[in-house]
């Protein structure tokens, strides 16, 4: 990661950086479950397996399915689900009844993935979880730069007024190529964070 950083921080960061990123918000925001769209080779489970009592992990590729299936069937808390995620994730969410992290990174990108009847169903995913009963989650959506309004994508600023409307005092924010939307954390957990640091500092 010191050579990315080294290069002035290049999008899109390495996978480790994005797995960082996941591992920071599932500890500030006491998260137990992941649940990922998009598979893949299955690298974000493997690296925050540790991290999460449950994970729920979304395939639409047969092929990738059934590898990422054997690579984690010795994991019982580990669940591999075949299907179309803006399809598959409301049967998905009716068992879930507390607050999960979100890695949402569904979409065609050519190569061995598999592609629906559009580039991303993150429109769908995104009323899905915005409809769960559970107001709280925290969602980090892939691919920042991709969200430009082409191919399927909605622009940024359009998921922006989707989340206002629906949770008008969430953030929404980019940085690593990854779109942020959470609750604003409380003012006295973020007192007690810059104390911290200020006392870690102080000692030093």
């Amino acid at each position: 990661m010191w050579k990315w950083s080294l290069k002035g921080k290049p999008v899109p960061p390495p996978s480790r950086v994005k797995q960082k990123i996941v591992k920071k918000y599932a500890k500030q925001f006491n998260l137990k479950i992941l649940i990922e769209t998009g598979t893949y080779l299955g690298d974000m489970v493997s690296a925050t397996q540790r991290f999460f009592d449950e994970i729920y992990s979304i395939e639409l590729c047969d092929s990738l399915y059934e590898r990422a299936k054997k690579r984690f069937s010795k994991f019982s808390h580990i669940h591999i689900v075949h299907g179309d995620s803006g399809k598959v994730l409301p049967n998905l969410l009716c068992s879930i009844q507390q607050h999960c992290l979100f890695w949402l990174d569904a979409h065609y990108s050519r190569g061995i993935t598999a592609k629906s009847n559009r580039e991303t169903p993150i429109i769908e995913e995104m009323q899905c979880i915005l409809n769960h009963p559970i107001l709280d989650h925290v969602i980090l959506i892939d691919d920042a730069r991709c969200f430009i309004g082409h191919n399927g994508y909605p622009s940024v600023d359009e998921l922006r007024q989707l989340i206002s409307k629906n949770r008008p005092d969430w953030i929404v924010e980019v940085k690593c190529d990854i779109i942020r939307i959470h609750r604003p954390l409380p003012r006295l957990e973020s007192e007690n964070s810059h104390a911290a640091c200020f006392l870690q500092v102080e000692r030093t």
